[in-house]
């Protein structure tokens, strides 16, 4: 963990950001929470978030917006394989393992399939680079007020015609 601080330090020094301070968001596994680890990210000028045990669904933008979209791209990568006797068979009858190199092709276009967009949008759903003054704190709440919205519209349509919503 220490090393790789150290290279993201030194990358960052090789873009002429290493005076400006960082923010690093992990989960609370622990090795990110030595104090050695600690002490390193803060030498380097790394502010460490710590996303809470069971929050990651919540808060962390990989599980937030990310890791969906990418694994139905990988399933489909993995359902058209199949569909063209990708696999093929043993001699005991059981599927044939996946090439190294099919499967990495698969998550190449997996991921390549991710928008920037998708992933910026992430952080921001997260409440992670949102602008301080207020003004994204909307992006925040966009999939709660979808999820209301398809509430109310199902439930709409569960009453008597008679009954008036104000």
């Amino acid at each position: 963990m220490k090393n790789y601080i150290d290279f993201l330090f030194k990358f960052r020094m090789s873009e002429n950001l290493s005076k400006e301070s960082a923010m690093m968001v992990y989960d609370s596994f622990r090795g990110h929470l030595e104090e050695s680890v600690k002490i390193k990210f803060k030498q380097h000028n790394f502010h460490l978030a710590v996303i809470p045990a069971g929050l990651t669904s919540v808060c962390q933008p990989l599980d937030v917006s990310i890791n969906k979209p990418f694994k139905d791209n990988l399933r489909k990568e993995w359902h058209e394989w199949m569909s063209k006797g990708g696999a093929g068979l043993t001699a005991g009858g059981n599927l044939k393992r996946a090439r190294i190199s099919d499967v990495c092709g698969w998550v190449k276009r997996s991921w390549d399939a991710i928008s920037d967009q998708i992933i910026f949008n992430s952080f921001k759903k997260c409440a992670i680079s949102n602008l301080l003054d207020g003004s994204e704190d909307d992006i925040v709440y966009e999939e709660i007020d979808k999820l209301i919205e398809e509430y109310e519209k199902e439930n709409l349509e569960e009453l008597d015609n008679e009954v008036e919503i104000v």
